[in-house]
């Protein structure tokens, strides 16, 4: 199924620059589907349903590999491209970070068991979703400058998401230093919130390249 997918991704790649534009689209409809999946694992307690999700998640990181694997290959394919490529490539691997970032969290979760995640990681899977959409909602609108107001303001925004969850996974480590004695627990958790962070950096990370694209054509 992977291959079938990458083969038509692959055929849309033509010397045309707007293609980029809707790989990008893909691929950032990837790493939402990711984050819905990742908020609704986050929440959920039972392991025929963790591990239901777990199987949607590595599909949709896959699926996201070949988006990437297909815009690194169009570039050799492509006499003119919207951005430059060294941006091309900065921002379709910053994307591709997002849904790899997110994917660890099950990855870790699924080797601690059933009950890992606390009500303050479920709050970060709804702020990892949040951070997802607005890098989505920055990529749809990268095909036209006349945008680029717009743009980074979104930019903005993701930075003010990333500053929210940095405030949540404190608030659950302080809870979790106070409430929980064993160390083994401590450690476990302590590990899956700071992968949380990590995943809505990511988030920072894209905003960072997409913002850097639009300064240089305003």
């Amino acid at each position: 199924m992977a291959s079938a997918f990458f083969s038509k991704l692959l055929s849309k790649v033509t010397p045309r620059s707007d293609n980029y534009f809707t790989l990008f689209n893909e691929l950032t409809a990837c790493t939402v589907r990711g984050a819905k999946i990742l908020a609704t694992m986050s929440s959920v307690q039972d392991p025929a349903a963790f591990n239901q999700l777990f199987g949607e998640m590595a599909k949709t990181e896959g699926q996201a590999d070949d988006v990437t694997k297909t815009i690194f290959l169009s570039l050799h394919k492509t006499f003119i491209t919207p951005f430059d490529r060294w941006e091309i490539k900065d921002l379709a691997k910053a994307l591709d970070d997002m849904i790899d970032c997110m994917e660890d969290i099950p990855q870790r979760a699924r080797l601690y068991g059933p009950g890992s995640f606390t009500p303050e990681m479920a709050v970060l899977g709804q702020i990892s979703l949040r951070a997802t959409e607005k890098v989505q909602e920055a990529v749809s609108l990268l095909s036209d400058m006349r945008n680029a107001e717009r743009i980074l303001s979104i930019c903005q925004e993701i930075g003010v998401i990333e500053s929210e969850a940095d405030r949540v996974m404190r608030s659950g480590m302080e809870r979790l230093f106070a409430e929980v004695s064993d160390a083994r627990s401590l450690i476990r958790s302590k590990e899956i919130y700071e992968l949380f962070e990590e995943a809505v950096d990511r988030c920072e990370d894209a905003a960072n390249v997409i913002h850097g694209v639009v300064l240089e054509r305003i």
